[in-house]
């Protein structure tokens, strides 16, 4: 017999999403991996009763053909970003093709199966939208003919200006971009406000015809409060109607109940996660992998110039970064330190620099005696424009930015303000090997640019890499990471600087061979895993759109693409009632150890080092001067993050550590 159909409609930040995962008894993954696994009676068995969340974005994992279409109409539906340049029957096409397969490879085979499903929504807020803008009921019937409908709906109602005022972060299609309420800049509370309120208008009218059930939400009351609230309603709907009684036959109505919460393993319940370790490991060690670094091992472990791997690997970064010259080093760190001697900074010089980073971004200027002046981070943790101006002195040459966990820095805004100032502008990518910042990949603004490849979306397992438009900075980045005889080969003979060629400047640099060997592998392969990586991404985009606890810091997708490097949340302390490192304790006791509140990465602006200016001084530490960092410390209190899977056989712990994050999030709700 199949399962119920139920939808939960409401209007945009109402909370479906939260209250659907929080009412059902299981994921869809975990589902999904049962119709894999039918028992000596048939599937029938393990769906019997048994309440599942499927998201209304939901990729389908039954169907790996519909499955690489799905993400592309993903992709173009809900990761583009947000303009007024392609007409509603556009929009309305995409949406009938992403309804159409999420009905035949996504809900369907559920329903088949037995189990009963429960959606965060469906076609008819959409509906109610399209009627705003001029679609007819006729219309939308015909162009969504295919599209399996919902057995049962609830529709969920709140206060439009409550909910506004609960969130804010709405999306300009949210906030009425396509009802002609004027251009972006003119999209705010009051148009939200207006566009959700004619929306529920015409919710009712569907509700009030079909006879759907309806509640009234306060966005104040907790998630698990209203879910409880709701679990006996969709308790009813999940129960097939009676036949009509007999006459004279007086049937009474059964109604079950539901268990809305699960108690948290640190508080005695069940584990949501019982994975074995690691849960995550970069590179994937794939057979493909290993025969690359077997026939480095048989091909050459040292070589002293650029004829072999090392060349074929610098060439290959070149073209990913989209830069004319790539130059490899040991280590992003030995990286940083040759922009700072290519860029021509000594004692008594300055460089303005992020205050929230790693500590290898600024050292390697500290070690030489230059002077780091710290800049305040926005939102996302980096610098901007505005927070680099505060700290500007006569001293400052230079300027190194850190795009922080895959987040651009609005580099446009940055780049003015080094021409304006005749500051060098360096970039730290060492988070940022997938990024590009309003069309532009990053890594290509500054002078010059380092990515580390230490176990980054990118890796060698140890290295770094210099890149440049600049031939002289090419050039010398060859003398202050290599020497002898790729240097005496590389370097114009008539450089004023050619008589160093054959000692460099007095260090070795220089990546390994197996690292290089790695590295071609992983760039031959970057393609795929950007795509595995922005799917992941985009999934928990989708999976938290709703959750007032955690969410992810992500630049929004019309200004910067996201690195790739690690998938960053940021903590609302207000809408829970534990601590943000209490949090991060709840889910790994929960199994999800990768959760993360991270130590390393901090306001490095304290630390002794940057207040030695003599490289030879007694090792007798100060503390540079105290400075106020507002913007840091909200960024750094509330930050918490979790590896970007990417690679064959992660799909338990993608879908682990997000049933995790939601777990611990609905308990701790307020």
């Amino acid at each position: 017999m199949p399962g119920r159909f139920i939808a939960l409609e409401g209007t945009d930040g109402v909370g479906k999403t939260s209250l659907a995962r929080q009412l059902a008894d299981i994921s869809y993954d975990t589902a999904a991996a049962r119709l894999g696994q039918p028992t000596a009676h048939g599937t029938a068995e393990v769906a019997a009763g048994v309440l599942v969340f499927v998201s209304r974005r939901q990729i389908s994992t039954t169907s790996t053909y519909a499955a690489t279409l799905m993400e592309h109409l993903s992709t173009m539906l809900w990761h583009s970003g947000d303009a007024p340049d392609l007409s509603d029957a556009f929009w309305v096409s995409l949406q009938a093709a992403w309804f159409t397969a999420h009905t035949e490879t996504v809900v369907g085979p559920l329903l088949d199966a037995g189990f009963d499903i429960i959606v965060d929504g469906w076609l008819y807020k959409f509906f109610a939208k399209l009627l705003l803008q001029g679609f007819t009921e006729p219309d939308l019937a015909v162009i969504f003919d295919r599209v399996r409908m919902p057995d049962a709906v609830l529709l969920l109602r709140a206060d439009a200006g409550a909910v506004y005022d609960r969130r804010q972060d709405f999306r300009p299609a949210e906030l009425g971009m396509h009802a002609s309420y004027g251009a972006l800049d003119e999209l705010g509370r009051d148009t939200f406000v207006d566009y959700q309120t004619k929306t529920a208008a015409n919710l009712q009218t569907f509700a009030e015809r079909h006879g759907w059930h309806t509640a009234e939400l306060d966005p104040d009351e907790p998630i698990p409060a209203t879910a409880r609230r709701l679990a006996p309603i969709v308790a009813e709907l999940r129960t097939p109607p009676e036949p009509a009684p007999m006459a004279g036959r007086d049937e009474e109505w059964r109604g079950a109940t539901m268990t809305t919460t699960s108690l948290l393993a640190a508080h005695g319940g069940t584990r949501v996660l019982d994975l074995p370790q690691p849960h995550y490991q970069w590179p994937a060690v794939t057979r493909e992998l290993e025969d690359a670094v077997h026939l480095q091992l048989h091909r050459s472990l040292s070589d002293r110039d650029a004829s072999g791997v090392i060349g074929e690997f610098e060439a290959a970064f070149a073209r990913f970064v989209g830069a004319p010259h790539a130059v490899s080093f040991a280590s992003g760190t030995s990286a940083i330190h040759a922009m700072s001697r290519i860029a021509g900074l000594r004692p008594g010089d300055a460089i303005l620099a992020p205050a929230y980073t790693f500590f290898a971004t600024a050292t390697p200027f500290a070690y030489d005696g230059i002077e780091v002046r710290f800049a305040d981070a926005d939102r996302y943790g980096n610098v901007t424009a505005a927070t680099l101006a505060e700290k500007l002195t006569p001293a400052v040459r230079a300027v190194i930015v850190t795009h922080m966990w895959g987040n651009p820095c609005p580099m446009d805004e940055i780049v003015e303000f080094c021409r304006a100032h005749d500051l060098v502008l360096l970039e730290d990518c060492s988070h940022a090997h997938f990024a590009s910042w309003r069309g532009q990949r990053i890594g290509t603004f500054g002078d010059m640019a380092v990515f580390s490849t230490n176990q980054k979306a990118i890796t060698t397992g140890e290295g770094g890499v210099l890149v440049t438009a600049g031939d002289l900075y090419r050039e010398l980045a060859l003398l202050f990471g290599h020497y002898n005889k790729r240097c005496q080969k590389e370097i114009d003979p008539s450089a004023e600087y050619y008589p160093y060629a054959f000692t460099g400047m007095g260090l070795k640099h220089r990546i390994t061979t197996l690292g290089a060997a790695i590295g071609v592998h992983q760039l031959t392969n970057a393609a795929d895993i950007e795509r595995r990586r922005r799917a992941t991404l985009a999934r928990y985009a989708d999976g938290l759109a709703d959750n007032p606890v955690i969410a992810p810091a992500v630049v929004p997708e019309a200004e910067g693409q996201h690195g790739l490097y690690v998938l960053g949340l940021r903590f609302t302390p207000e809408n829970a009632s534990v601590s943000r490192d209490e949090f991060v304790a709840l889910c790994q006791a929960e199994g999800a150890t990768e959760v993360d509140a991270p130590g390393s990465t901090r306001d490095i602006s304290a630390e002794p080092l940057f207040a030695r200016r003599d490289p030879f001084a007694p090792w007798v530490p100060s503390t540079p001067p105290s400075t106020d960092m507002p913007g840091v410390t909200t960024f750094a209190d509330t930050f918490i993050k979790i590896p970007l899977w990417g690679y064959e056989g992660d799909e338990p712990f993608v879908a682990g550590y997000l049933d995790t994050l939601a777990k611990v999030s609905v308990a701790v709700a307020r």
